[in-house]
């Protein structure tokens, strides 16, 4: 699908990030003690630092908090916003759709729509493709739209394929509807015979297991403790539990290198502007060297820092749909931002490559997570659950 929008402005963008740092190099342990194995590593895949919740911070109340910020960067007015999309992967609760939650907590207006997409990494430029859509129509003059992700939650940090890779932040994106003209251009590629490639197969509904078996503990319930504690070793010698997400290394990597740089390659040809006149090239941040190899493919110059960058990976880690926005708050303040490549890639298996004009947005610096006063401790949701099930609490 391509297509383009010309009455899109994004007006402000802002990304938080946790305060809680990983350096790789305190996780020596992981590596014998062996300086030089991180020091390869780092400057193979480009394992440094990254950026982690806690264990009651969920990626709605990251971006809340992103929202927050800019409103309070911008002065916005937040009862003009008509409509709220939250692109989310590892929502608060599986119904109804957290965005609701956070329209109640931003105070937004009563005629302001909310509603959940479920993407992963390709979430930021797919919620700005359905926003401009909406806009584009003449419907909505003002959407916010928030990206968060927490993909470190969950991870044994003696995974030594996934706990280095993955940081969590939020992001908070401004569109609005302009009178003049101003073009951005999207190209979005499924290859759907890739769903199994990067999927968490016993999170929803197709492995069945009601909570009622639970309480009744029937054959369900014996066969759901049973593979919960199911370990499997995979071909690289990794155990890992048999309810945890998969992943397919290889047909992943073959996708990207190969299916991505084709991608841009398509944009490129839509938009009939050349490669030089592309003032940066924006990827998803899966790591280093996939953010080199897939310019590389799509032909362009990775020797240039400026014009490629990859230090939201070194810096931040691979924080999904929000390392776009990352980078952008990283780009050298010199860059022109006319013509901004941006293209992210992931479980779908899709790609989204978009031109964008960013050169009239408020592209704030990176800000640190402020917890909100309303997030409950574990047992403090568990026994506010408690008491609203009893009927001894209404709010």
């Amino acid at each position: 699908m391509k297509s383009q929008f010309k009455h899109v402005k994004v007006k402000a963008i802002t990304t938080v990030v946790p305060e809680k740092e990983i350096n790789i190099y305190d996780e020596a342990e992981y590596y014998g003690n062996s300086v030089k194995k991180i020091d390869r590593m780092r400057k193979m895949v480009g394992f440094w630092k990254r950026r982690v919740v806690d264990d009651t911070t969920t990626a709605a109340d990251l971006a809340i908090d992103a929202a927050e910020k800019l409103f309070e960067n911008t002065g916005l007015d937040r009862s003009t916003i008509d409509a709220l999309i939250f692109v989310v992967q590892q929502p608060d609760v599986m119904e109804p759709s957290t965005a609701y939650f956070i329209h109640d907590k931003l105070g937004l207006a009563q005629e302001c729509i909310a509603t959940d997409i479920n993407q992963g990494c390709v979430g930021w430029v797919y919620g700005l493709y359905m926003a401009s859509n909406l806009i584009e129509c003449g419907i909505h003059k003002r959407i916010l739209l928030l990206n968060g992700d927490t993909p470190s939650v969950g991870i044994d940090i003696a995974d030594r394929n996934s706990a280095p890779i993955f940081g969590d932040a939020g992001t908070a994106t401004l569109l609005e509807y302009s009178e003049n003209e101003i073009k951005s251009y999207y190209c979005i590629e499924t290859k759907s015979s890739g769903f199994e490639a990067i999927v968490s197969p016993f999170t929803g509904q197709r492995a069945r297991f009601s909570l009622a078996c639970n309480l009744h503990k029937d054959e369900n319930w014996e066969l759901l403790s049973k593979i919960r504690k199911e370990k499997i070793t995979m071909p690289t010698g990794n155990d890992v539990l048999l309810t945890a997400g998969y992943l397919d290394g290889l047909a992943v990597f073959d996708f990207t290198v190969k299916f991505v740089p084709e991608n841009i390659k398509k944009l490129l040809a839509y938009t009939d502007i050349k490669k030089e006149n592309i003032n940066a090239v924006c990827l998803h941040q899966a790591n280093k060297q996939i953010v080199q190899a897939v310019a590389s493919a799509a032909g362009f110059d990775t020797t240039d820092e400026k014009k490629v960058p990859y230090s939201a990976f070194e810096n931040y880690g691979n924080n999904t749909m929000c390392s776009i926005p990352t980078t952008l708050a990283l780009l050298d303040k010199d860059i022109k931002k006319d013509n901004i490549l941006c293209c992210a890639f992931g479980n779908g298996l899709v790609s989204v490559s978009s031109l964008l004009n960013l050169e009239d947005t408020k592209i704030f610096d990176l800000q640190i997570f402020k917890k909100g006063s309303y997030i409950k401790t574990n047992e403090e949701y568990i026994n506010y659950w408690r008491s609203k099930i009893k009927g001894e609490t209404n709010g």
